[in-house]
């Protein structure tokens, strides 16, 4: 196996082990097993260990996400249509909400020169843009409020519903399932209530 294969492999299995049990309760153990390696191959690959691991999946995951903005807002032509885009992100993936927040919740047991490089590439790929963007609206004319981090926040506030909360997690065995719209149907209606709370009036 080449060394960036392995090297895969392992930020691969730290995904897994992350999204399972969380960033405190991981074993690099249990990593080197799943992936067929000694412990001094790891240190060899990564030798500053779980945390230098943790980083490397947190910027590809952010990266990853950041791809997917940027093309959800350079794709689409006018407001509603990028904000749509936007609240369909990850609409299609479960294990990836989770594993998001499975990386947000890690930066509370890293250092902070970890959690600073990890939530500057957050910013810098998933919430600058968007913040650009609701920016423009303002200056034209087309969202009355003029603070773009409010509209930002109160934007994926909202658009969290699109996503819902998981049926297993949430409800009791006999309200699982149905019921719900389709999740494009359901942008669409939180991107009017977010336009017509925000619209200028």
């Amino acid at each position: 196996m080449s060394p960036e294969a392995t090297r895969d492999r392992i930020l691969d299995g730290f995904a897994d082990q992350l999204l399972e049990v969380g960033y405190r309760g991981m074993s690099l153990q249990v990593i080197t097993e799943a992936v067929g390696i000694k412990r001094p191959s790891m240190y060899h690959h990564f030798p500053d260990g779980k945390e230098q691991i943790y980083t490397e999946v947190a910027l590809r995951i952010i990266d990853a996400d950041a791809a997917r903005v940027e093309a959800a807002l350079t794709e689409n032509e006018g407001l509603e249509e990028r904000l749509v885009a936007l609240a369909m992100l990850h609409t299609d993936d479960a294990r990836k909400v989770a594993l998001d927040q499975r990386i947000y919740d890690a930066t509370r047991y890293v250092s902070d020169d970890t959690r600073t490089v990890v939530s500057s590439r957050y910013v810098a790929g998933l919430l600058a843009p968007v913040r650009k963007m609701m920016a423009s609206a303002v200056a034209a004319g087309d969202l009355r409020e003029e603070d773009p981090e409010l509209l930002m926040e109160t934007f994926f506030g909202m658009a969290g519903a699109v996503q819902g909360i998981p049926d297993d997690v949430a409800m009791p065995p006999d309200k699982r399932g149905g019921g719900r719209p389709p999740a494009v149907e359901l942008a669409h209606r939180v991107v009017a209530l977010f336009l017509e709370g925000a619209a200028p009036r």
